[in-house]
């Protein structure tokens, strides 16, 4: 009971959060215009670009599947497909995207009885975990070509994410590194012995054995960087912003990690503030884009209700 608290009362500050963020970057636009101009988008475009979002998707749902099995099937990988979009439906009512991860597991234990609990809740969030690296190596790379073209960041985002990347470099040698059966035979009569040992099977899917599923999931994280990124120019293109492709490149990373940050829901509001201030020094009309933004903002909450739809059928 407390721990739902605890998540509503997070839910309701991201949502008064994100009505006082929407308000501050809507406040000087005529939001009428705006509403007309999304109406204005046609449905099969609408339709194209959730399909496009499947890509996404399906490449999240092949990633998962490489860790779990040896020898990847189109199946496995159509199963797992499913299990996240219905991840991104639990992560509507979780304070961060991550709380999907919590439940998406279990969409797939009817299917897989034979694989336990414990090996597809830790595949799911080691999932995260690789995804997250790349997303970080992503937005360094950006901040740092950005610095070169003398683009505008705020300084402490560099020094923010150079920490970030620091720690998953000790996380990463850390976890290849220590022997974790002699650090449980040291510590098997501790009160926390247990503990330590779900951790370790868990874990062991990050060790030697299987460090050659890590590095393929982590090169499809890589690959995928570029083909989520090019939502937002997509959508640019449908509202005539003038978003260029190497713009998209560099400031969506940074703005995306940034979003990780669980103070809004869904990212409405905040996204759009970032908007204004990263592209806004390009020149383009506010207006424009925040009609980007939000309108990408929809997009994602109709792509976590097909999670929902998959779930009811």
């Amino acid at each position: 009971m407390n721990k739902l608290k605890s998540i509503l009362g997070s839910k309701l500050f991201q949502l008064v959060f994100s009505a006082f963020l929407i308000f501050i970057a809507f406040r000087k636009v005529d939001v009428v215009s705006l509403f007309d101009d999304v109406r204005q988008v046609p449905l099969w475009v609408v339709v194209a670009l959730l399909i496009y979002m499947g890509i996404s998707m399906f490449i999240g749902g092949l990633r998962w599947s490489v860790l779990v099995f040896e020898k990847v099937r189109l199946k496995d990988v159509l199963a797992f497909t499913k299990a996240t979009y219905a991840g991104s439906f639990y992560s509507l009512f979780f304070p961060s995207s991550v709380g999907g991860d919590l439940l998406k597991w279990t969409t797939l234990l009817k299917k897989y009885p034979d694989i336990s609990k414990l090996k597809l809740a830790g595949t799911a969030l080691i999932d995260r975990v690789i995804g997250f690296s790349a997303f970080v190596i992503a937005a360094m790379l950006a901040i740092l070509a950005g610095k070169l073209l003398n683009y505008q960041f705020p300084d402490i985002l560099f020094w923010i994410f150079l920490a970030i990347s620091l720690v998953l470099i000790v996380f990463y040698i850390l976890v290849f590194s220590l022997d974790f059966e002699k650090i449980l035979g040291l510590t098997k009569h501790l009160w926390f012995s247990k503990y330590l040992n779900k951790l370790l099977k868990i874990v062991d899917l990050l060790k030697t054995g299987n460090k050659k599923r890590i590095l393929i999931s982590f090169l499809i994280s890589m690959l995928a960087e570029p083909i989520w990124m090019l939502m937002t120019w997509f959508i640019s293109l449908a509202f005539g912003a003038g978003i260029n492709l190497l713009e998209v490149f560099i400031f969506m990373p940074i703005i995306s990690l940034i979003l990780v940050l669980p103070i809004s829901w869904a990212g409405f509001g905040a996204r759009e503030n970032l908007f204004l201030i990263f592209f806004g020094q390009l020149g383009i009309a506010p207006e424009k884009l925040l009609l980007v933004s939000a309108f990408g903002g929809v997009l994602g909450i109709l792509n976590a209700l097909l999670g929902g739809l998959i779930l009811l059928f």
